[in-house]
């Protein structure tokens, strides 16, 4: 099926790639995988198909190549055509979904995390009622597709497609890359970073001035209305990262600070209820826990609530910040990407939630 659709486009006056017609030859020093992304990222639209095969499995990023490459297509915004062969597709949502699930369901309730893709894979493996001519990663990548909400074609084996047609039009549509893109987007990050950082220390002058409580509720309201949301990103090693979900501003602000077993309530910004105080043992309190750990920042999530809690441990005091994320967010997902949900705040705010821990660290409430 493949070597029709490169053959069709070829005599269409494109210029298709495919791994086994026109990527080499190449220095041997090269990384193959490196290539293929390469691959990815000179073209301006990625054809995906999938029957039985998943391709080569890369245990350092846990994904196989045709799935990186994919990722790579997605995070680039090229064009993505996905294309499923009838039998798997039929199959996946018959069969392989529900045990999919309760594999899921399974890891989560034994460790408190989402399985890895090798993990899916061997518990597949083992897993009865599968179709056993099929790679067991060609269904961790069509439920990753299904989970990201990404549309893909029936393929019928042995029926025609007109390619021609299909791809006409679309193909026309070429994409002029800029090749310092990348380059000047750092720059305008930091730049905006540090206007930000001043246009905050400017808004807190007054309350700078006075240790009174006025000044205080005057610098937590702004600090809470400098608190950026914005994108969580996994990254795969040194390649690339993907996009996985999204968080808002942040929506309100508490202030505990300890004497003697008790974390008592000082200050709090924003529309919440916030308990008088906790007792410092207290496990089920986002602030003890922070305040009983070593390290600054603590993150945590209620998914009833659809919350994510940023803790950050100033001497004696806590600073919880809140944060409402996107409605793609679980406690399984929320537990496997706890890292880089991390990295986006601390990376959309780095100044300004540093200057915050070291001032609350040491005023006078």
């Amino acid at each position: 099926m493949r070597n029709a659709v490169f053959d069709e486009l070829t005599a269409m006056g494109h210029a298709p790639l495919m791994y086994e017609r026109n990527f080499g030859p190449w220095d041997s020093h090269q990384n193959p995988l490196q290539k293929c992304l390469d691959k990815v990222e000179e073209s301006d639209i990625f054809l995906l198909f999938i029957k039985d095969k998943g391709g080569t499995f890369y245990p350092a990023y846990d994904r196989t190549i045709t799935h990186l490459e994919y990722i790579q297509a997605a995070r680039l915004n090229k064009t993505i055509l996905v294309f499923v062969e009838s039998g798997v597709k039929h199959s996946y949502f018959s069969q392989v979904k529900p045990v999919m699930e309760r594999i899921a369901d399974n890891h989560m309730e034994k460790t408190g995390g989402y399985p890895k893709a090798a993990e899916f894979v061997t518990a597949l493996q083992a897993a009865s009622g599968i179709p056993p001519h099929i790679d067991p990663y060609v269904w961790f990548f069509i439920d990753d597709l299904v989970k990201k909400g990404i549309y893909f074609e029936e393929l019928s084996l042995g029926v025609s497609i007109h390619w021609k047609e299909y791809f006409s039009d679309l193909l026309r549509r070429g994409v002029l890359l800029l090749p310092l893109e990348r380059t000047f987007d750092a720059y305008m990050k930091q730049i905006q970073a540090y206007e930000e950082f001043h246009q905050f220390i400017d808004h807190c002058a007054g309350a700078f001035q006075t240790a009174s409580q006025e000044g205080t509720i005057q610098f937590l309201a702004a600090l809470m209305d400098k608190l950026k949301g914005g994108i969580v990103r996994h990254h795969y090693g040194n390649l690339f990262a993907e996009d996985i979900g999204t968080f808002q501003n942040c929506s309100a602000l508490t202030i505990y600070e300890r004497s003697g077993n008790r974390l008592n309530l000082a200050f709090v910004t924003g529309a919440i209820t916030s308990e008088p105080y906790y007792e410092i043992d207290n496990e089920q309190s986002y602030v003890s826990i922070t305040a009983q750990r070593a390290n600054t920042e603590q993150l945590f999530f209620r998914e009833e609530k659809q919350m994510l809690y940023l803790t950050v441990k100033c001497r004696d005091r806590i600073l919880t910040c809140h944060f409402l994320a996107d409605s793609s967010w679980n406690t399984g997902k929320f537990v496997s990407f706890r890292d880089d949900i991390l990295y986006a705040i601390m990376d959309q705010n780095p100044m300004i939630l540093e200057f915050a821990r070291k001032m609350i660290g040491g005023m006078r409430l």
